[in-house]
């Protein structure tokens, strides 16, 4: 297995034991002052004084009939470098007490900042290697992968966060041959949590080794891991790239023939609702999702382009899936990948596939107060499914963009209650414009900050512009609508396409 051509993803950390060592004396001291083991939890430590600090959280994650006892590292002091904050869940055994936490998370932290201060970061995806001698005195205990964060109950995280899992045997080696997503949609599998467990066992067994995946197709074509991901919904890809993938596939194109297949490593889309999963000698197409997912959209470990074809198929080939293409159609998705441009090219027939490419937006700028918002990732959400003009009289389609961040949202609402507002709220702008003749459509963008003392303040821009009078009537009817005291604000905005000439 050959990874001489990602090596650039990987930290080798062979000294990583020997950092931190400085610190010790400063934890011992904290410790004898802290009382009761559990009650002083969550534990600060300064592990290295002025620059990086870390808050050790003891709670339990909740899942299926069981309950993992965890202790949670948070980083501060990482972002000052560019570097994401981490967050490492390590579950506590059984015979370890509260105040077992081991102390080598530390030192490993502490390395990985002094990594960040020589601008060798990690980002999803990445994979950090330990060396031969394992850590934490497992000898198979041999890398770190980087996923996507999911929020945890009594753990207090800062943005931006990226969270980090324990790779064991060869688990290493083949994230970084073979993309990240295939391990972890195997830890998924066999923890039967989806996409990821986000806590690590230094005791578990190993989910994949090299002879398992010994002939894999990916091993046969040209592969670049980078940040993207994907789902597929009837027949149709919808491929999603972060600004930051662009310079590595730039690259990547240049070095790969336009006659040859190239395969993108990718992450798992958070618009997805399933997630495949490939073990040797698979027979036939398996995958993981939540509770309750009608797995409509699937994600997976893979995207491959294979040129030269007559006509434009989609295959499902182990975790991922290969889209077979025309030489035009390759040549349209190529430069939409290489200057880094939105393209869709529909199904040219029934039965044939369809592809839809589109760079994320870093920025967003509010179309009510003109302010603009910088993130790594802004999703729009829409419904999935188009109500029927007999549901929906006035309005014809609406989107939401979230202006809090998906864990502030968490610790102060839950998305059942935010989501009855905001049906709340279509049902009001639906009634007020079925009612009222405006005689023309409209684009109407308005801004709710849901305050913890229960009130709303609400900002509403109408093009064409409504009078004040209307202005003034369907801003009180909004403000009459009730919603759920949340424990902390709440900012959002909901666009509206108006049809004109809707009352009878």
């Amino acid at each position: 297995m050959d990874s001489r051509g990602t090596v650039r993803d990987t930290l080798l950390l062979l000294a990583i034991a020997v950092l931190g060592t400085s610190t010790q004396a400063a934890r011992s001291a904290y410790e004898a002052q802290a009382g009761s083991p559990t009650s002083a939890f969550p534990y600060t430590m300064e592990v290295i004084p002025g620059k990086l600090k870390v808050r050790i959280f003891l709670h339990d994650i909740h899942y299926h009939n069981e309950t993992i006892a965890c202790w949670s590292y948070v980083t501060e002091g990482l972002w000052t470098l560019k570097q994401k904050e981490l967050i490492f869940s390590l579950r506590r055994d059984s015979g370890q007490k509260p105040e077992d936490y081991p102390h080598d998370i530390l030192d490993l932290l502490e390395g990985i900042y002094h990594f960040a201060e020589q601008g060798r970061l990690v980002d999803v995806g990445s994979v950090t290697f330990f060396g031969e001698r394992g850590f934490m005195k497992e000898k198979d205990l041999l890398g770190i992968g980087y996923i996507d964060p999911q929020d945890l109950p009594r753990v207090e995280t800062p943005g931006p966060l990226l969270a980090a899992i324990f790779l064991k045997g060869d688990e290493a080696t083949v994230a970084l041959a073979l993309g990240l997503t295939r391990v972890t949609n195997l830890l998924g599998m066999k923890y039967r949590y989806y996409p990821c467990p986000p806590w690590s066992e230094v005791k578990r067994r190993p989910v994949v080794s090299r002879k398992d995946v010994q002939n894999s197709v990916l091993l046969k074509i040209p592969k670049v891991s980078i940040r993207a991901s994907y789902y597929e919904e009837e027949k149709r890809i919808f491929l999603s790239l972060l600004p930051s993938a662009h310079e590595r596939l730039q690259k990547a194109l240049e070095e790969a023939p336009p006659d040859q297949p190239l395969a993108l490593l990718t992450n798992v889309d958070s618009r997805a609702n399933a997630s495949l999963v490939w073990v040797s000698g698979q027979k036939q197409p398996a995958a993981i999702s939540p509770p309750n997912s009608t797995g409509s959209r699937k994600t997976g470990n893979f995207l491959a382009f294979v040129p030269e074809q007559k006509e434009n198929q989609m295959l499902l080939v182990e975790d991922g899936y290969s889209l077979f293409l025309t030489n035009s159609t390759w040549k349209l998705i190529r430069a939409a990948l290489k200057d880094g441009t939105d393209v869709s090219i529909p199904a040219a027939k029934v039965g044939e596939a369809a592809v839809s490419i589109e760079w994320v937006k870093t920025e967003y700028t509010s179309p009510v107060t003109g302010k603009s918002y910088t993130s790594e990732r802004w999703t729009t959400h829409e419904p999935e499914t188009t109500p029927s003009p007999k549901s929906r009289a006035a309005v014809s389609a609406s989107k939401i963009v979230l202006l809090t961040s998906e864990s502030e949202l968490e610790a102060s609402t839950s998305a059942e209650e935010l989501g009855q507002y905001i049906k709340e709220i279509r049902n009001v702008v639906d009634n007020y414009f079925t009612l009222h003749d405006v005689k023309m459509s409209r684009d109407l963008s308005i801004q709710f900050e849901l305050g913890a003392i229960g009130q709303a303040e609400i900002r509403i821009v109408a093009k064409p512009e409504l009078d004040a009078a209307s202005l003034t009537a369907l801003h009180g009817q909004l403000a009459a609508v009730p919603a759920r005291k949340p424990r902390g604000p709440v900012k959002f905005e909901v666009m509206f396409a108006i049809r004109g000439g809707t009352s009878n």
